[in-house]
């Protein structure tokens, strides 16, 4: 019955979207993405599995969505995005079960900036118009799947936030600037909690960014404030991260930079994750570059994070992570996709003692097709 629901609501917002299509310009759109993922790990307690799976969404997350845009004269515009995460595997819909997981967003567009209200991406993250530290700092994104990309040599934060308000200001020069709010960060943790009080996690962010024709630099700043009480009892105070990234096009290749200090994050790297009680300290640098080569397009990229617990001490990790991928475009539309990866992860003795299952090593290969409409 949920799912029937829910199936009539998104079938209901696609007739709706295309009966204002006399008033506004509509477009529905999608990615669908298949993987063949191989993943091996080898354990500090000397065990190892090994596994072969069909996974969505590992180059680009599987979606379908509808964008409708009114244009209101004198150079603004009004618009509404609903981006429907699933997976292609299964069907099964991403993001915690929501209809529209991926964005859930009114948006104003004029001369004095860009201003959305609703559920978006992250600005630490690597979705939506408000990202500044995805795809644009790393060759692989925060990640293909498990492999690639920077999340695992930095802390976790939000990939997607609730009851955001958002803006990013004309361009001044090459300079333009971006600030996120959010209320109440994820919706699904909230209990008996309510939005705009301490007892939900709030966060703010912001960033500065040049961009030219050749380099794009980025620096910005995040802050969770955790649910309180419970956060207090633990011990974290608010998280914060310190972020730099960087791509630089020198013609014949793409070079790709992207650093994180951070403070009291709840967990940090992606695939090895690392987690305590009283939060995560850490840092962690991503570099990597992509070139022109066999009719498609290579990819390399290196990352390390150091991360210790915040306030338990001899609890730490040090990860590394090497990655090398290849895209090739079939047409505008469909792409084919492959990538390699080994993670290596270093544990003091105390968090193996009290983690033996924790991962030493990962190895990864995956093979995929992504289709566009």
């Amino acid at each position: 019955m949920k799912h029937t629901l829910l199936a009539l609501s998104f079938g209901s917002a696609v007739a709706l979207a295309s009966s204002g299509a006399a008033a506004s310009d509509v477009e529905i759109y999608g990615v669908l993405d298949y993987g063949l993922t191989w993943e091996k790990s080898e354990m500090v307690n000397g065990a190892d599995s090994s596994s072969i799976q069909m996974l969505s969404g590992q180059y680009i997350g599987s979606r379908v969505g509808i964008k409708t845009t009114e244009d209101l004269g004198n150079g603004v515009k009004v618009g509404v995005v609903l981006e429907n995460g699933f997976g292609t595997d299964t069907g099964a819909l991403s993001q915690g079960g929501r209809l529209f997981g991926r964005d859930a967003r009114l948006f104003v567009d004029s001369r004095f900036g860009y201003l959305s209200f609703g559920r978006m991406g992250s600005l630490v993250g690597g979705n939506g118009p408000y990202a500044r530290f995805g795809h644009v700092v790393s060759p692989f994104s925060c990640g293909w799947g498990d492999l690639g990309g920077h999340l695992q040599v930095v802390s976790l934060g939000y990939e997607f936030i609730d009851n955001v308000v958002a803006y990013t200001s004309p361009k001044f020069g090459n300079l333009d600037a971006t600030v996120q709010y959010s209320f109440g960060s994820d919706t699904t943790t909230y209990g008996d909690g309510t939005e705009g009080k301490s007892s939900v996690e709030r966060m703010m962010s912001g960033a500065v960014r040049y961009q030219d024709s050749a380099l794009m630099v980025a620096a910005g700043i995040e802050t969770i404030n955790h649910a309180q009480p419970a956060a207090d009892l633990a011990g974290m105070d608010d998280a914060i991260s310190y972020n730099l990234g960087a791509n630089y096009n020198v013609g014949w290749a793409k070079f790709f930079f992207y650093t994180q200090i951070f403070e009291n994050y709840a967990a940090a790297a992606k695939t090895t994750t690392f987690t305590d009680p009283t939060g995560v300290d850490g840092w962690g640098v991503n570099i990597g570059f992509e070139l022109p080569a066999l009719g498609g397009t290579v990819k390399a990229g290196f990352g390390y994070g150091d991360f210790e617990a915040s306030d338990t001490k001899g609890v730490s990790m040090d990860t590394c992570q090497t990655t090398l991928g290849y895209l090739y475009s079939l047409s505008k539309q469909t792409t084919l996709y492959t990538a390699l990866n080994w993670i290596h992860s270093d544990y003091s003795k105390a968090y193996a003692d009290e983690h033996p299952s924790a991962e030493e090593n990962i190895y990864a290969a995956t093979f995929g097709i992504v289709k566009k409409f």
